[in-house]
């Protein structure tokens, strides 16, 4: 699925709320981030395999139990816009 698609699915955005709720997606703002073309590995955002036609993300975190998820492109955009409303929200800064 295009990135561009992904951005727009009301499903997938519920689906990364609900992993994040669940604890199986961490919120934080990773301090290592590298891209690449993706190596069928397993996105932890929808569960589906990164193709090596689409852009793929690892996301280290040295400070988070979890240290790597791999995700696509549209499933990285998705969890970070989650991760800044919920980080704002528990700081004090109200819903985004």
């Amino acid at each position: 699925m295009p990135a561009e698609t992904q951005l727009r699915d009301v499903t997938l955005r519920t689906h990364i709320r609900r992993l994040i709720d669940e604890g199986r997606l961490p919120i934080l703002l990773p301090d290592k981030i590298s891209a690449g073309y993706g190596s069928w590995s397993k996105c932890d955002g929808c569960d589906q395999p990164v193709t090596p036609i689409q852009i793929e993300y690892d996301v280290e975190d040295s400070k988070e139990s979890r240290v790597q998820l791999n995700l696509h492109l549209g499933c990285f955009v998705l969890w970070q816009v989650e991760c800044v409303k919920r980080i704002r929200k528990h700081n004090g800064g109200g819903a985004a």
